[in-house]
């Protein structure tokens, strides 16, 4: 069991759609990862025990780092938002990540698929659901 990212259409699934995937436990170590390469300790912020104000960031990938795991969904304005930071950060983080980083390239390709996932759902207006 884990979290699957999908699109929102009422049809249900394409089977050309991206799917991204994770582990909860997979999905945490991926957003703390993004967070830190923005300068966000996540532990220092609400929803991950801390106090820290979600509104005092201005980066678009605080709509998937502020955003219950398992449940809600990102509308198509924020997949909007997402698609080119998440891409951005995707790209400098593999020129800092330790190559032998056991997760490293799992995350890479899950994130990949997400910017497509928003990216298409942005496209056709639905939103991005968690689940």
């Amino acid at each position: 069991m884990g979290l699957d990212l999908r699109a929102g259409r009422e049809a249900g699934r394409l089977p050309d759609d991206p799917w991204p995937q994770w582990s909860y436990a997979g999905f945490n170590l991926f957003r703390r990862r993004l967070a830190a390469h923005i300068g966000i300790n996540l532990d220092q912020m609400r929803g991950f025990g801390g106090e820290g104000d979600w509104s005092a960031v201005t980066s678009p990938l605080r709509h998937l780092l502020d955003h219950a795991d398992n449940e809600g969904e990102l509308t198509p304005q924020q997949a909007v938002e997402l698609a080119p930071a998440l891409q951005q950060a995707l790209f400098a983080l593999a020129h800092t990540v330790d190559p032998d980083d056991p997760y490293w390239d799992y995350d890479r390709r899950a994130g990949m698929e997400l910017v497509e996932l928003c990216a298409r759902c942005a496209s056709e207006n639905i939103p991005v659901v968690f689940g």
